[in-house]
């Protein structure tokens, strides 16, 4: 619900479209994979750094819910 009420905040068809996809999700491992989408939907209205900013409030959201290897990843550079 949280996803589906940031996106209705912007019109446009590419908002409905995901706002589509998110509304007929079809379990919570289906929506944490639509994240990206939501992400490059508010980017493109609102900027890369305000949608970081929504995300993580929907990000928390997951914390807990779902299997340990499905959770963010940490970036770790290579060294040579």
């Amino acid at each position: 619900m949280a996803m589906l009420n940031m996106l209705r905040l912007h019109g446009g068809s590419a908002v409905s479209r995901v706002a589509q996809r998110v509304q007929f999700a079809d379990d919570l491992e289906a929506l944490w994979y639509l994240r990206q989408d939501v992400m490059t939907a508010l980017s493109d209205l609102d900027g890369e750094g305000a949608a970081r900013l929504q995300m993580k409030q929907i990000n928390s959201m997951f914390r807990g819910r779902l299997p340990d290897a499905m959770g963010p990843r940490a970036h770790r550079r290579i060294a040579s």
